[in-house]
């Protein structure tokens, strides 16, 4: 059996197409992926909750008070078991929304009070080591 070691050109053609067209589709589903990771990082709602502590907490406060006051006068206990699924299904997902918003305004409200606290031990120690005359013994004011 003798092989040919000339190709024809048309199947070169080919080769040089499909090769182009693995790269071209490998490079899509690589920038696919970048988009997802991107649209994933941006519709994390935890994220944004901690990024935006004090807009998300206005935003629960809005729509807890839209629920509050969209209802057609106060109910009883009674009377909004009675109303079903739907009911407990949107009071159970209030509940949940307002803890997640408070216990990240809460976090957040840690994660700042410590930066005003570290801040302010720095500014004390600064003005200790600055202040002329100023000593930390308090051997000056004893001696009388």
């Amino acid at each position: 059996m003798a092989t040919n070691e000339t190709t024809d050109p048309a199947v070169e053609e080919a080769d040089r197409r499909v090769a182009r067209a693995k790269a071209s589709l490998l490079a899509r589903v690589e920038q696919l992926k970048h988009k997802i990771s991107d649209a994933r990082q941006t519709f994390d709602l935890a994220s944004q909750i901690e990024k935006h502590a004090l807009p998300a907490v206005g935003i629960a406060f809005a729509l807890g008070a839209a629920a509050g006051l969209g209802r057609r006068g106060a109910r009883t206990v009674m009377e909004a078991n009675r109303s079903g699924a739907g009911g407990a299904l949107l009071a159970a997902l209030g509940a949940l929304g307002l803890r997640l918003v408070r216990d990240l305004a809460i976090g957040q409200l840690g994660v700042v009070a410590k930066g005003w606290w570290d801040a302010q031990q720095q500014h004390r120690s600064i003005d200790a080591a600055t202040l002329p005359g100023r000593s930390e013994s308090p051997a000056p004011y004893t001696e009388h």
